[in-house]
């Protein structure tokens, strides 16, 4: 068995190093996590207000960390995302499937007790669909397994014809500004499209986790808008909001392009851009694969409330 303990901020290089290891084999792999060391260190950099203080660790007897369990806490919603339980066992150990579930219960029991997680009663985990600890360990503890999704990605010759294609018609996307009205109407329709959202319109165009925002609007107000966050390695598309109306008739893809442009030229280029689409979701699949993302992996996700 391993010895638990909270983190330590000096933990964060070992914990790098281990996750780098076990995200590599989907077995272990957890959605909300890259799989590059240098995207593992920028995640772990972004939690606010830190990494550590939401964090729990198991060591062997030689101190090093072996198992990790990371709470990503959203006070505002009451709501937190565990990134894990990781758990690495030893190569050939005799009782490895028990040794994984006792040390993740452990890690759970710590992390609950934590002050960052006090009054927090809605978790969530997020993992590959062949993660079967991570889904034993839900069930064990409660959580209710979610949708299935699916993880799309543009990369090559398809990326670039996006970011250097011919521009949208005029009026097309365009960055959100401060118009009060603008961002109020953003607000609403991410309201009113992701009732599940892991963060808040508001949140949103105030830029509270770096997103960048682009918006589409008409006569009427704000037709949709797409946000997105710039990782090391990649260009995540997070939300695509379109209003009812202006659906199937190419808003969707119109902000997703624009997106990207505006990322790039923001955060600079990078080799891969990506989108997590709900299993079922065909409309949001067509339209992201008539940009030419293609499939790249399926996620489950499990939640308690």
């Amino acid at each position: 068995m391993y010895s638990m303990r909270p983190a330590t901020p000096a933990d964060r290089p070992a914990v790098v190093e281990l996750l780098v290891t076990l995200q590599a084999d989907p077995e272990h792999l957890v959605g909300y996590h890259g799989v590059t060391a240098e995207e593992l260190a920028d995640e772990l950099a972004g939690f606010t207000p830190d990494w550590a203080s939401g964090a729990v660790v198991g060591t062997d007897d030689g101190g090093a960390v072996r198992a990790v369990l990371s709470a990503q806490v959203d006070p505002e919603l009451g709501r937190a995302w565990l990134h894990g339980p990781f758990v690495d066992i030893p190569a050939g150990h005799p009782a490895g499937r028990q040794l994984w579930h006792n040390t993740a219960d452990d890690l759970l029991d710590l992390a609950l007790g934590l002050p960052r997680l006090a009054g927090v009663t809605d978790l969530e985990l997020y993992g590959h669909r062949r993660n079967r600890r991570l889904g034993d360990f839900a069930a064990r503890h409660g959580f209710a397994a979610g949708a299935a999704s699916r993880v799309f990605t543009l990369t090559g010759s398809a990326l670039r014809s996006v970011l250097v294609g011919v521009a949208d018609s005029t009026p097309g996307p365009r960055l959100l500004d401060r118009d009060p009205r603008v961002r109020a109407e953003v607000v609403d329709l991410h309201e009113r499209c992701f009732p599940n959202r892991t963060i808040t319109g508001k949140q949103l165009v105030a830029g509270a986790r770096g997103h960048t925002v682009v918006v589409l609007t008409g006569a009427d107000g704000v037709l949709g808008y797409a946000a997105g966050l710039a990782q090391p390695e990649e260009l995540y598309v997070d939300y695509v909001g379109v209003d009812p109306n202006m659906r199937a008739v190419g808003a969707g893809r119109s902000l997703v392009r624009a997106l990207l442009r505006a990322m790039v030229a923001e955060h600079g280029a990078r080799p891969q851009a990506a989108a997590v689409i709900a299993l079922g979701n065909d409309a949001s699949e067509r339209m992201f694969s008539a940009l030419g993302f293609d499939l790249h992996l399926e996620l489950v996700g499990y939640r308690r409330r």
